[in-house]
């Protein structure tokens, strides 16, 4: 009676064992932190997260930027979003996996190699979002951080 159930648990666990490493044709996404907490002008802000992506494709990074007025979304008058190259994210060509790092600067021109996010005129919340566009166009999910403090 043993014999009989070995064989099908084996070929279950091999089928489950052999779809492990399959990831969706579209970029995903998931941002895991931001750093510091708190930003002044001057600081570096850093989202850390990870992504997965089947064919390694993957052209840029959308970052979407929201600034917070209690709980209502306020846009900037210069426009939500900033986009890195593959280039700038430092990872190499087809990479189907891997953790990710995007940072930029609040405010100041220090860093010239570094992305911009604009100051901001009184204390405020803010939340940073992050989507991965491939070369075919397509989109990822769209994966956002935990609240932040930037202030004036």
């Amino acid at each position: 009676m043993k014999n009989k159930l070995v064989l099908p648990a084996l070929l279950v666990l091999l089928l489950a064992a052999c779809n492990k490493d399959k990831f969706k044709t579209e970029p995903q996404v998931t941002i895991k932190s931001i750093s510091p907490t708190t930003a002044i002008d001057g600081n570096v802000i850093s989202i850390r997260g990870n992504f997965t992506d089947d064919e390694g494709d993957l052209d840029s990074a959308l970052i979407v930027y929201k600034w917070y007025n209690g709980a209502t979304v306020v846009k900037p008058g210069i426009g939500d979003t900033l986009r890195y190259t593959l280039k700038n994210l430092n990872l190499p060509e087809k990479t189907r996996q891997a953790d990710i790092l995007v940072e930029f600067e609040l405010g100041t021109f220090n860093n010239p190699d570094m992305a911009k996010l604009p100051s901001v005129s009184r204390d405020t919340t803010a939340t940073l979002g992050l989507i991965l566009k491939d070369k075919k166009g397509q989109r990822s999910n769209y994966s956002e951080s935990e609240k932040i403090r930037l202030l004036d």
